[in-house]
């Protein structure tokens, strides 16, 4: 039996001279490069049964949820990548309860504690990766997370497998596995 599942990698960066991200829904690559913004929570939304990208934002404010709108439904996935994002703006508020509500767990919670404990001034820059069913059901997603080392962030590799409900397919989130 063929592996119909669709690869998706998200790259994110630490550095802060050079700002950038990747994201690649199989073939297609998605790039942020030196946005006009300056460093920036990157979140992007797929749909689940085409794999379009229905929203491609870069938002600053680390304490603002994104504003999906009609989005933040189990039809879609959250892909969030970072670009040279300091420990002195990880998520909080909205934010935070957001990410957490939409796939966001353990790798999260490490940089809050690391720039809770530590702060900004001795471990720099962190860089995050995410990816998650949406619709606020508190599900666990996939997470990458690096705060000391490379200039590059985490790089974060799952598949996209294909779930044929009610004659309709749609994709879903899974581990890498060795199909």
């Amino acid at each position: 039996m063929a592996d119909n599942s669709v690869p998706l990698s998200v790259v994110s960066s630490r550095d802060t001279q050079f700002l950038w991200a990747s994201i690649a829904i199989g073939k297609n690559v998605l790039v942020q490069q030196s946005p006009s913004t300056g460093r920036a929570y990157w979140f992007v939304v797929i749909e689940r049964s085409s794999l379009n990208v229905v929203y491609n934002q870069l938002q600053k404010a680390p304490n603002v949820a994104p504003n999906l709108g009609a989005y933040n439904t189990s039809d879609y996935i959250l892909i969030v990548a970072t670009l040279g994002l300091g420990l002195d703006v990880t998520p909080t508020g909205d934010l935070f309860q957001f990410l957490d509500v939409n796939g966001a767990g353990r790798e999260l919670r490490r940089i809050e504690q690391i720039a809770q404990q530590f702060g900004c001034g001795t471990m720099g820059t962190f860089g995050y990766a995410l990816v998650g069913v949406l619709g606020n059901q508190n599900l666990p997603g996939f997470e990458a997370s690096n705060i000391a080392a490379t200039s590059v962030g985490p790089v974060l590799t799952v598949q996209l497998l294909p779930v044929v409900i009610q004659g309709k397919t749609i994709y879903t989130p899974v581990q890498l596995s060795d199909a």
